[in-house]
């Protein structure tokens, strides 16, 4: 097999994976609109005649994540079982074609059925609620900047998972999570000891890359430069999802079963 990459091939990786999996997803996206429906019902029957459309949002975030996450980390579960890790290991494909036909579908094609899934019943259920012309539906107006956020966070999180998918054999799931709570709290106790250690007692940081020193009668913002500060948040925003797609591609070369 020719190790270049090639398109066309990663077109019909794709389509394998769908008709090997056709059924379980199918499954799968049923029981999420019942899911959704259920959630939507209860949401619905236990307001009165006034709806806030917010609160649909937070339904949406959870089960994003959830459901999100859960299914990357099932990306690659078929390495955890030998005749469905040989099977899938002797497909005629790069490792890189593999690896893109996995962020496909839970990069692209989840997000996709998810959201089409979620405003289909969000829709209906709001057409219901307009059926009585004494109810009200409070609209969500500030949702673009904070919608962003999550994006970020979403995208570096499946990736994780998706990682996650072919590092742990068993657990997935469970690993990955734990892995993720330790990194955070890595993260967290670093930003601790820094702050305690280099910086003066009578300080605080007011951002990614400044900080204030308070005086008895002003304080003194020290930042670093502009060009430094945007760097450090393009960083904070896209490093992310790479480093596990790079490290998903090293740990699927050297994979056996």
């Amino acid at each position: 097999m020719n190790n270049s990459f090639s398109l066309s091939r990663l077109g019909l990786l794709i389509k394998k994976q769908w008709f090997d999996n056709a059924k379980l997803y199918t499954l799968s996206v049923l029981a999420l609109i019942g899911l959704l429906s259920i959630i939507f019902i209860f949401w619905a029957s236990v307001n009165g005649n006034h709806y806030d459309e917010s609160d649909t949002y937070v339904i949406f975030l959870i089960l994003l994540f959830g459901a999100g996450l859960i299914f990357a980390s099932t990306t690659f579960g078929a390495l955890s079982d030998k005749a469905k890790g040989t099977y899938w290991l002797s497909i005629p494909a790069t490792h890189f074609e593999k690896l893109l036909c996995g962020i496909f579908y839970s990069l692209l094609a989840f997000p996709v059925v998810y959201l089409a899934s979620f405003f289909l019943i969000q829709q209906i259920t709001f057409a219901i609620i307009r059926l009585n012309p004494n109810n009200i539906i409070e609209p969500e107006n500030n949702l673009k900047k904070i919608a962003i956020i999550f994006c970020y966070i979403f995208l570096a999180l499946q990736s994780l998972f998706i990682l996650g998918s072919v590092y742990f054999e068993r657990y997935a799931f469970i690993k990955t999570t734990l892995a993720a709570l330790f990194i955070i709290f890595l993260f967290m106790l670093t930003g601790t000891l820094f702050m305690k250690n280099l910086l003066p007692h009578n300080s605080g940081m007011q951002g990614i890359t400044s900080f204030v020193i308070y005086g008895d009668n002003e304080m003194k913002i020290y930042r670093l430069a502009p060009w430094i500060e945007d760097a450090v948040i393009v960083f904070a925003k896209f490093i992310w999802a790479p480093v596990f797609w790079v490290a998903t591609y090293f740990r699927l070369k050297e994979k056996e079963i």
